[in-house]
Order: structure tokens, then sequence, then C-alpha cells
């Protein structure tokens, strides 16, 4: 059942990419607990279908953990309630993954989708193929693993350092991610395997927002990024690794952070 959803989201409408996301309803308060809202969505942190069998883990400001299973669906979404017993910053971090098959097209490897010709738009019209591009040919294929790090963050009252998660790509911010300002830059680094990841896609995306319009950044070779929100509001920050067509697919990872930018402070001038 679980590969069959998966088609469903990967190909909903042969044009849209789904991904999944975790983020409070507000990520500052001074309430004693706050509900959070996760799902799949093609609109960035709109929720279209829910996530199933996910568990997530709250690190707590004393550094703590527990396990939450949420026991709340809807079609659209995956609700539970974050409690808030104490101030600081808590970091809610879960995972999700599913396998996609990839197969060589033209010296390319695409995605490979089993679908009917007539459900789909025309090859030139999609980033992915189908068994009737290869006009009965048996294309060769590589089965790999697409894994989903979903994390955010929230403070009660005050902010406070926040924790590591097991990600396998890991990003660090200067500057606490409850205390982002719009227009102000942010550094991040970014690591992977405990090195520098050079080799990584950043894009930022504001609410509401699909994977087309995302702002790209730039990364150093040193794994740092210079990043900037241009307005207030909620958005998702994507680190995964460039694409590369031609090299042989393997494993994907991909880290996933919402994040509430704050209106700047009186007396800023943006540069």
């Amino acid at each position: 059942m679980k590969k069959y959803l998966v088609l469903a989201l990967l190909t909903c409408s042969y044009s849209q990419a789904h991904e999944p996301y975790i983020a409070p309803l507000s990520f500052s308060t001074a309430n004693t607990q706050m509900t959070m809202l996760s799902g799949y969505a093609e609109e960035a942190l709109n929720t279209e279908y829910a996530l199933k069998d996910i568990q997530f883990t709250v690190i707590q400001p004393d550094q703590s953990q527990i396990s939450i299973q949420p026991q709340s669906y809807l079609e659209s979404a995956t609700l539970f309630d974050l409690k808030l017993p104490e101030q600081g910053t808590y970091t809610v971090y879960g995972k999700t993954s599913y396998p996609i098959q990839y197969a060589q097209y033209d010296k390319q490897w695409k995605v490979f989708v089993d679908a009917a010709a007539d459900k789909a738009p025309a090859l030139s019209e999609r980033d992915y193929v189908i068994p009737s591009d290869f006009k009965g040919k048996t294309p060769k294929k590589i089965n790999t693993i697409r894994e989903w790090n979903i994390q955010t963050y929230i403070s009660k009252e005050t902010t406070s350092a926040i924790a590591a998660t097991p990600a396998p790509i890991q990003v660090a911010f200067q500057t606490h991610p409850n205390s982002i300002e719009a227009g102000k830059p942010v550094q991040l680094q970014l690591n992977k395997a405990g090195k520098p990841f050079a080799h990584a896609e950043v894009l930022i995306r504001a609410q509401g927002t699909t994977d087309k319009q995302a702002q790209t950044i730039a990364v150093q070779a040193n794994g740092s990024v210079t990043a900037t929100f241009p307005h207030a509001g909620n958005y998702l920050l994507e680190i995964s690794e460039k694409p590369a067509s031609k090299t042989i697919p393997k494993n994907q990872h991909y880290t996933i952070i919402s994040l509430g930018v704050k209106t700047p402070a009186a007396g800023y001038i943006k540069q």
C-alpha cells in the first residue's frame, strides 16, 4: 500500500512534486502546548496529504528526548499536540522514506513511473519516463531510496541552544533559527558525514510556493552558506545533493527545515 501511495504522491497530476514537512502553528510562544502540523505538500507548508506511520523525536531545552507517534490523521494532514513544560527551544525531528526507481534514457537517468501513456503528458513536458517511452524495449533500471529528514524549532518565552539531530545532512545556524529577521543575511554551515557539504543544493521556499518558484542559494567550497529571507513569514529550507543525471543514481537524503522569519527590528536598514 505504501508503494502505491508514494507513486500517487510522486505523479499526482504528473507534474507536481510533493515533499513532507513538520511545522508548529507558531514558532515562538508562551503557551504550555502547541499544535504541530505535518504532511506532504506541493505548495510549501500547505499540506495536502497526511504523513502516516511516522514517529517524531522531540529534544527538549534540557536536552532530554521524548518520542511521539501521532494518533490524529486527516486525509490532508497529520496533527499532534506538543507539550511545552519549560522555557527554551524544542527541536522536533522525524524522517520518512520510500523506494524510487530510475531508468536510463538517452544516456541520462530519470525517475521511472509505471504509468500508461494516455495518463501522462508528452515526454518533452515531463522530467520522468514511463514504459511506452522505451518502445517495447526493457530499460536499464536502478532501485534507490529517497529519505526526507524533516525538522523544526519551537521556542517557549525565550530561545536556547538547538540540538543536533541524526539527519545525514546537518545544518548549523549562526543566528538562532527562531531569531531570523527578514532581509538580514543568515550564515549556515552544511556538513554531511562529518565533512563540509560543498556539493549541496540549497533552496528557500516561502509558504505557498512550489519547488519551481524556489530561491536557490550558493554553497561555498567549505560548506558555508549565506541565506537571506526576503520578507517575514514561514519558509522551508531544503538541502539535498545536487542531482547528476549522467551518473548512476544512489540513495538520496534531504533535510527540510521549517522556519518562521520575523519582521526586522525597528531601525534596521537593509544593506
